[in-house]
């Protein structure tokens, strides 16, 4: 019987982005299932709350059907084999990003040394899709410029529209 490969996509998706939808849909390609599991972040303030964030994922998901989307708190590797996984896969967006990315796939490494981090790069055309830019357009009332699944952009603009008033 062969093992089955699980790979875990871990973030704040503080919101669920297109570029985030891109590593999802090319992940489940690779692996038999996918679990998408969002950080609690207890030490950091998010715009949307746990519950909004997993919502906008599993909307933004609907056609994918073996992933799972799970909330954690602490560490990835303690969550890696909590879900019985084979790998974490790492979006790249840029030389900034895998500065940042192979640290820390080495930590995780040494806090589990089953775990494996596999890097996606990023499509060219979402080289500038990311959450921050996201929450920044939004606080400022700016055009989103379809950088979050059109399932999820009423939402999210009436929250920054909310958090304006």
């Amino acid at each position: 019987m062969q093992k089955q490969s699980v790979w875990i996509f871990s973030g704040t998706f503080d919101p669920f982005t297109v570029g985030h939808l891109d590593v999802v849909e090319r992940a489940v390609k690779l692996c038999d299932k996918l679990v998408i599991s969002v950080h609690a972040s207890g030490d950091k303030r998010t715009v949307f709350s746990i519950d909004e964030r997993i919502e906008m994922i599993l909307l933004a998901t609907t056609h994918c059907d073996n992933i799972e989307v799970i909330s954690f708190q602490g560490l990835i590797a303690d969550v890696f084999d909590q879900v019985s996984a084979s790998a974490i896969v790492r979006g790249i967006r840029n030389g900034q990003d895998l500065y940042y990315e192979s640290p820390m796939a080495e930590i995780n490494h040494r806090l589990n040394q089953n775990l494996e981090t596999v890097f996606l790069l990023c499509r060219n055309e979402l080289t500038h899709v990311s959450s921050s830019n996201v929450r920044e357009l939004g606080n400022l009332g700016g055009d989103l410029l379809k950088m979050v699944p059109d399932c999820n952009l009423e939402f999210i603009q009436t929250r920054f529209a909310e958090l304006r008033q």
